[in-house]
């Protein structure tokens, strides 16, 4: 009965068999190739990723090549900077080209045509370089003069230092005279301003034929006119509100004319049309006793003489930038109250307590150091205002007991 009902031996077909076999492998085969393919797709899109991200970093870096040229052109066309704008935007261009090679020819031209105008406009700029002050020459020629006393073209105790751009005239905030003084970019005494009307002047500063002077004794900006010599405008007292001051000290004023005062007891820069009406003021928590400020491009540069001196560098807003700090122990700076920009922007400060005046670069390093304490000529005692004319000349005012201005060339 068992052998009956026994299963019979299951027959393979070697047809079925081979064909199962090869359709086993062309499956096998078409998801090798699928694979192969959704890697090339994969690797197509991050390529195109790769290539769309580099499009628009070269956009990015090309706009920003633009605005850097066209900022040189529009605030310092010299002609000295001519050969170095041109190469850098060349480079730029050129490594631009050879690490983007996706854009066509046609693209790079749109692209690019308006920064190969702006170069090419260097070309047609045709003004008189401006004079960069040599510094490591600064001891050797000397030009002294203002000696102390109350009499015409002499000095007690000088603070601020302005220049006439149009005529190179030296300005010069006579504190204890109560006047300001005017010489000639070789020193002679030319005229005297605001003699009577003005009580402890500190900072003064020119804009065309308008001089402002900040005052300490009452706390107060005056306007003059350089066409009749007369105070047309005072403003401020001493106080918190928006037009009032807690001893100004130094101002300057912007290409259009707006003045900057900085208002050290309040803690803020105070923004004036040139009518010395009120705009807004520049206030930042770490930015406290303020005492010289200066503006370039769109950049505010505010000198605070505190317990830690540095400088700020803010937006025309008052957005804070960064600190530079050219000041304190490391560069031995311990308390400055007066600086200028020269025509490369380096920062030239007058330090009170070392009797020197020191020469930074833009990043806050130390490049210079300019004097020796003395009172003789060429020697620096406790120096003050400082500034430096269109023509090169480095003039500084101190309380050197035989001459307060020195115009150093």
């Amino acid at each position: 009965m068992a052998e009956r009902f026994a299963i019979a031996p299951q027959v393979v077909d070697p047809i079925e068999t081979h064909i199962n076999y090869t359709i086993d492998g062309l499956i096998g085969l078409l998801n090798v190739r699928r694979a192969q393919l959704l890697r090339q797709v994969h690797n197509m899109r991050e390529d195109e990723k790769a290539a769309e991200i580099a499009r628009q970093e070269m956009t990015t870096q090309l706009t920003e090549a633009q605005a850097y040229l066209q900022g040189h052109l529009k605030e310092n066309p010299l002609q000295f900077m001519q050969e170095r704008i041109t190469k850098e935007m060349e480079d730029k261009l050129r490594e631009l080209r050879i690490n983007n090679p996706v854009e066509s020819v046609l693209k790079w031209q749109c692209d690019t045509c308006e920064l190969e105008t702006c170069i090419s406009r260097l070309g047609d700029i045709m003004q008189e370089p401006v004079s960069v002050p040599k510094y490591s020459t600064f001891q050797t020629s000397t030009i002294a003069t203002g000696k102390k006393g109350s009499g015409p073209g002499q000095l007690i105790d000088p603070r601020g230092v302005a220049i006439h751009e149009a005529t190179n005239q030296i300005f010069v905030a006579n504190y204890f005279n109560n006047r300001i003084e005017i010489f000639s970019d070789t020193g002679e005494y030319l005229n005297q301003l605001g003699v009577g009307q003005l009580n402890r002047p500190w900072g003064i500063a020119i804009h065309g034929e308008n001089v402002y002077v900040s005052c300490w004794g009452d706390s107060t900006i005056n306007q003059f006119t350089l066409t009749d010599m007369n105070l047309v405008r005072k403003i401020g007292g001493w106080g918190s509100n928006n037009g009032q001051f807690k001893l100004p000290y130094q101002l300057t004023t912007d290409p259009i004319g707006h003045v900057f005062i900085a208002d050290r007891g309040n803690n803020r820069i105070s923004i004036h049309d040139t009518d010395l009406n009120h705009l807004h003021n520049i206030t930042h928590q770490s930015m406290t006793q303020p005492v010289d400020v200066k503006v370039s491009r769109d950049r505010v540069y505010v000198l605070c003489s505190n317990n830690n001196p540095c400088m700020h560098v803010l937006t025309l807003e008052g957005d804070k930038l960064h600190s530079l700090i050219t000041c304190g122990l490391g560069m031995d700076v311990l308390r400055p109250f007066f600086f200028c920009l020269d025509p490369l922007n380096k920062f030239v400060i007058s330090d009170v307590d070392t009797h020197s005046i020191r020469v930074f670069s833009p990043e806050g390093n130390l490049l210079h150091k300019i004097g020796t304490e003395g009172h003789q000529q060429g020697m620096l005692y406790n120096p003050q205002g400082i500034a430096i004319t269109p023509n090169g000349r480095l003039v500084s005012v101190s309380h050197n007991e035989n001459y307060g201005l020195q115009i150093i060339y």
